[in-house]
This record gives C-alpha cells, sequence and structure tokens, in this order.
C-alpha cells in the first residue's frame, strides 16, 4: 500500500468503519402505573386552623394570595389574621355600611392584601390600628357575586 492510502484507510475506519450498534432495548417498566382518577385526601383536623401570625412575610403574603385565588378550600377553616384595620365605604344598595379588613403586607412592606371580617363583638378601633383578629372563613352574597370573609369570634387590639 502507498504511504496516502493508509492514513485514508485509518480515518475511514475511525469515522464510519464500524457498524452501527443496535437500538437498547426499552426497559420494562418497574412502578405501577398512577390510577385515571386521584382520590381527595382525608381531610387533617390540624389543616382547620390557618395561623398567619406565625408565619413569615413571604409565607403570609403567598398564603392570603392562595386564600384569595381558591377561597373554597378555606370555608369553614379557623383563621387567625394580624395587621392594620382598614375601613373602606361599601355602595348603600348592597345593605353594607362598610366593608372592613386586616391589611397584611408583604416581606418588602410594597404590596398589601387585605382580608376582610365581619365583626358582631362591639366598636371596632380607628383604621390604621394594629389588630389580632380570629374567626371562621365563609361565604356570603355580595350584591349577586360569591365573596368571602372572615367572621370573627375575637378582636384584639395591638396598638
Amino acid at each position: 500500500m502507498s504511504r496516502r492510502l493508509l492514513p485514508v484507510l485509518a480515518l475511514a475506519l475511525v469515522l464510519g468503519g464500524c457498524t452501527p450498534a443496535a437500538p437498547a432495548a426499552t426497559p420494562a417498566p418497574t412502578a405501577t402505573p398512577m390510577p385515571a382518577v386521584i382520590p381527595e385526601p382525608t381531610p387533617d383536623p390540624e389543616d382547620a386552623m390557618v395561623d398567619l401570625t406565625g408565619l413569615s412575610a413571604t409565607m403570609v403574603f403567598a398564603e392570603v394570595a392562595a386564600m384569595a385565588r381558591t377561597p373554597e378550600h378555606y370555608l369553614d377553616k379557623t383563621v387567625r389574621m394580624q395587621g392594620e384595620l382598614a375601613v373602606y365605604p361599601a355602595n348603600p344598595a348592597l345593605g353594607i355600611d362598610a366593608f372592613y379588613t386586616v391589611v397584611i403586607r408583604d416581606a418588602t412592606a410594597c404590596c398589601q392584601q387585605g382580608l376582610e371580617f365581619v365583626w358582631d363583638g362591639g366598636t371596632l378601633p380607628e383604621p390604621g390600628t394594629e389588630l389580632r383578629v380570629t374567626g371562621t372563613f365563609a361565604a356570603y352574597d355580595c350584591g349577586g357575586l360569591p365573596s368571602y370573609h372572615v367572621v370573627a369570634d375575637t378582636v384584639e387590639i395591638l396598638s
């Protein structure tokens, strides 16, 4: 063989001289397939309380956002929340004078969300007062629209 042909043959063997490998066999699944319908979890009695007062500012904000997004998951649960009292005027046609909320701020104090509450236990302090409210999360009809609030059992003035 000539000296020129030897490097060409070596290159041909390296680049494509080997036969392609047979495709690997697909391994048989070892796990049991998931059922088509996933059963609902059994309610845990410990989940009956949503205590927003013991969470970090970020977690409180996330939990309040979840309550606004999926309020049906929180119905009939006891909610404890802490924040500033805010009062918003209501439309007299609704038969409500005002909406009372506990304003909860996020970790950076730039954003806030409020949870509405009702309380028949006395006179509420001035707006801006720090409160801790405990009660049951419930649905109500607000002029034909479904709305949600905490029916307060206790209202504690903190400042």
